[in-house]
């Protein structure tokens, strides 16, 4: 199951449970046994099993970004250069990327760098194609809403406004074409549904012919951070 970390704290009302990929914390309110805090433990201990199974395959390996790496528009170039400079430039289908010749492509500081500039171009090409298709999936479906834009969120895929504007992550473009459908058609069932209430989920059904379980359980297994 992992490691477990007791944590007594004097500002804690009530045990609580957090679990994450470097192990287990269980916080005690300070006038609370440790004894009756490990019975709760042993109480939930099927939830945090289940916990612990989710992050491990949340987690993934580090892997290196390094050519041929290719996004949907640009390929990536890297090109070794003299002093300790970086430079990042995105521009006619090629992310190119000038790092230190001493420092090895695979190191932390040059990935970082890579990162910013994948990042980059995955922002250029979502501007260039998700209002687009936000538009033509909205026109098929009669959805309508007031504006698109898209972030570098790492915390939701995308959202809806209460005003009908569409917010989109730029990490969208990690994903297959008919995922990013469904992100965009969850959001654009937001404009009528502002809730996920049933008839959201009716009508999320509806507009992707009875698959949105199935690609809500495939999408999880995507992350906006890399």
């Amino acid at each position: 199951m992992g490691p477990v970390t007791i944590n007594k704290s004097s500002r804690a009302r009530r045990l609580s449970i957090v679990v994450r990929s470097t192990g287990i914390t269980l916080t005690v309110p300070h006038r609370m046994a440790v004894k009756e805090a490990v019975k709760f433990l042993d109480v939930k201990i099927e939830w945090v099993q289940k916990a612990v199974e989710r992050n491990r395959r949340k987690a993934k390996p580090t892997v290196a970004i390094l050519p041929p790496f290719q996004t949907r528009l640009h390929r990536l170039e890297l090109l070794p250069g003299e002093g300790t400079r970086f430079e990042i430039h995105v521009r006619n289908g090629v992310i190119s990327v000038v790092y230190p010749a001493l420092l090895g492509p695979e190191s932390e500081a040059v990935q970082k760098v890579i990162k910013k500039g994948v990042a980059e171009a995955y922002r250029i090409e979502a501007k260039t194609l998700l209002p687009g298709r936000v538009a033509y999936l909205a026109g098929q479906h009669g959805f309508r809403c007031n504006a698109v834009t898209v972030r570098n969120s790492v915390s939701r895929w995308g959202s809806c406004s209460a005003d009908d504007r569409i917010s989109l992550s730029l990490h969208l473009m990690t994903l297959p074409d008919h995922l990013i459908d469904y992100v965009i058609l969850h959001e654009l069932c937001h404009t009528v549904h502002k809730n996920h209430g049933p008839r959201f989920h009716a009508l999320l059904d509806k507009v992707t012919q009875g698959r949105h379980r199935d690609y809500r359980i495939e999408l999880r297994q995507y992350t906006t951070r890399w």
